[in-house]
């Protein structure tokens, strides 16, 4: 079953569609959730949060083909508003408010330290081809650019996390 079918089961009101739905979109939501805030204990909130929210808004998607883009996006403002509400109204980047906080004893921190220093389009494209192993024109698709325009912004944040990776000392 292709997302939108499992769109449109799910505002049938059915608990199982709103499962299927939830359970096809969870890694990519969680992915994504882990790209902006850089640890597993805040992307499952918020990987929560956007669940809650897109059941909620589900009756105001107007085309059920474009629940990624659209998911991708409650994420997003989703993690700005958890932002707005820690750190008082004004929004700074990830990245510079990364910049300001001591490093968070986190999975992905221990990985890639570098990962924080690349901006918001360049974790979430990378987390969706190197983790996900997705295809650029899957990635162009979900988020509304082209398969150059992805490949463009892929290739920018390999390269930022070579400089970073190359200065770390072993």
């Amino acid at each position: 079953m292709g997302t939108a079918d499992l769109v449109r089961s799910a505002l049938t009101g059915n608990p199982d569609g709103r499962e299927a739905l939830a359970r096809a979109w969870f890694a990519r939501v969680y992915g994504a959730a882990l790209a902006r805030t850089g640890n597993a204990a805040d992307a499952e909130d918020l990987t929560q949060e956007t669940f809650l929210r897109a059941f909620r808004q589900l009756g105001r998607l107007r085309r059920p083909s474009r629940f990624g883009p659209w998911i991708l996006q409650i994420v997003r403002n989703a993690s700005h508003d958890a932002h707005r509400r820690r750190h008082g109204t004004t929004f700074l980047s990830h990245r510079a408010a990364s910049r300001l906080q001591a490093p968070a004893e986190t999975e992905t921190s221990d990985v890639i330290p570098a990962w924080r220093d690349l901006d918001e389009d360049q974790r979430l494209v990378c987390w969706l081809k190197i983790v996900d192993g997705m295809p650029f024109r899957d990635i162009g698709e979900l988020l509304g650019s082209s398969k150059s325009a992805v490949y463009r912004v892929y290739r920018s944040g390999l390269e930022r996390l070579r400089k970073q990776v190359c200065h770390v000392e072993l």
